[in-house]
């Protein structure tokens, strides 16, 4: 056994080892069948291989029908250069991407939720750095104008970046590390940090009715309990548009669903790197040594959602979309972001683009559906009809024409006899006969109905029946026999 296969665990070295790679779930084996002794050609045909194997789109399709999302409430953004989140695990644990059960790649809420925060933040350092609101001038476009909107002070947008992302006592701490702020609050703030601090937790503490304490008076952030946010930023997933290549509205053609690339990240010093010796330098003849690892294609629109909690301002919801579709734009999301990975387009005309093909998909579905229920209905009453015709058949096998004939219009159903006498004139001699014997006998009553409503009915019912009960009553006078009365 290799060193590889002792690291696996053996339930899914068992389960998958008799499995071609393109029946292997690709989130599995990704994440629970890595081979970290990989190494150069191996480690990318590795990789490679692990393309190929089996995803679906069910959770693409079905994921915001099933938390019961408005297409219309969501921000969609298309992916203007590859996407590696989840680096962090290291490159081999599922592959370094965030893989959900069914093989895509996805975006957790959490990173989500940090990119927001990141453009919010960083919209009020601007605000607060330069001592006026971040907007556009004469020939030029502030990047933080959107996410700065609706704002008239740096202390209300603290308020509702409190709001919506929460803080931990950490958050209002006043401690530097190496000279730098250890809380987001207080870089953001700068040189005006206990004066915006105090106003905002002042109004933090009468929105969530908390009480200052005597010694807080001038630092009340301190007698703030912690907060977990008003706003829930949920994992972002790929829409599927059911189809690749150049698509109306996009500025980056359409990848194949959930397709993965190789990339490559090559290190020039390693030796400079491991080594241990501070006078070490880095020199430029050290061997590069070039590593693969996966990442999302361009071109994947992501779509994000964020609900608001119970109890929450929906203006809150309002600003965190804001920050969201900043965020994204301005700094990109997941890993290498200052290299040029992970950066979104925002543009209006993208979510216009999307929403319209999600109309006209569901739009296609419903008709696909309606059209497959009315087939399925044909389907059901031919089969009915030809059973019927089946035992009719075998029922007559033994009569001659005239008692075929009447035992045929005997076991029609009243809907389809009534049909019968509406085509009175079209019917042949030998029907004609076969249902007068029919109304002296077994439909007595509906003749003794009909001869009513032709008498005494509406004019409509007198227009239908009139004919039918006159020519009746002429084949029983013919005949010399009474009509039921």
């Amino acid at each position: 056994m290799t060193t590889a296969e002792k690291l696996l665990p053996r339930d899914t070295r068992v389960a998958l080892q008799s499995l071609a790679v393109k029946d292997c779930s690709r989130s599995l084996y990704f994440d629970r069948y890595s081979r970290p002794d990989l190494d150069k050609d191996p480690r990318k045909q590795f990789f490679t291989d692990g393309f190929g194997a089996h995803r679906s789109s069910i959770q693409a399709k079905n994921w915001a029908a099933a938390m019961r999302l408005d297409p219309a409430q969501l921000i969609f953004a298309q992916l203007q250069s590859r996407l590696m989140v989840n680096m962090a695990g290291g490159v081999m644990v599922n592959a370094g991407l965030c893989l959900d059960r069914f093989g895509l790649p996805y975006i957790p809420g959490s990173a989500v939720k940090g990119c927001a925060r990141r453009a919010a933040l960083a919209t009020l350092h601007e605000w607060c750095e330069t001592g006026s609101k971040p907007a556009d001038k004469e020939h030029e476009k502030n990047l933080f104008t959107a996410a700065c909107a609706s704002f008239n002070s740096p202390t209300e947008i603290l308020a509702a970046i409190a709001h919506v992302f929460g803080w931990s006592e950490q958050d209002w701490s006043q401690k530097k590390n190496d000279g730098r702020f250890v809380s987001d609050f207080a870089w953001a703030c700068g040189d005006k940090q206990e004066e915006i601090w105090k106003k905002t937790a002042e109004q933090l503490a009468s929105q969530l009715h908390v009480a200052i304490r005597d010694e807080h008076k001038e630092t009340p952030w301190k007698s703030l309990p912690n907060f977990a946010g008003s706003i829930s930023f949920l994992p972002a997933y790929p829409v599927d548009l059911g189809k690749t290549g150049k698509v109306d509205g996009l500025p980056v053609e359409i990848p194949l669903l959930g397709k993965l690339e190789l990339d490559i990240v090559t290190c020039h010093h390693g030796d400079y790197y491991a080594s241990k010796d501070p006078d070490k330098k880095a020199t430029d003849t050290e061997e590069p040594v070039p590593v693969v690892f996966p990442a999302v294609a361009v071109g994947h629109v992501f779509a994000f959602a964020l609900l608001a909690l119970r109890g929450c301002d929906k203006e809150l919801l309002t600003h965190a979309r804001a920050w969201l579709t900043t965020g994204l734009q301005t700094f990109g999301l997941g890993a290498k972001t200052a290299a040029g990975y992970g950066w979104f387009e925002t543009k209006p005309a993208i979510g216009e683009a999307v929403l319209c093909y999600l109309r006209d998909s569901a739009e296609a579905h419903r008709k696909g559906r309606e059209a497959q229920a009315e087939k399925e209905r044909q389907d059901q009453a031919d089969a009915v009809r030809r059973k019927a015709r089946e035992e009719l058949n075998k029922a007559t096998a033994n009569m001659n024409e005239d008692e075929s004939l009447l035992y045929t219009l005997t076991v029609l159903q009243e809907p389809q006899f009534l049909s019968k006498l509406d085509r009175w004139k079209d019917l042949t001699p030998g029907e004609r006969v076969a249902i007068y014997q029919l109304m002296r006998t077994a439909k007595s009553s509906l003749w003794l109905d009909l001869r009513k409503k032709a008498a005494e009915g509406k004019q409509k019912e007198k227009t239908r029946w009139g004919l039918f009960v006159g020519d009746i009553f002429k084949m029983a006078k013919d005949r010399k026999e009474k009509m039921p009365s």
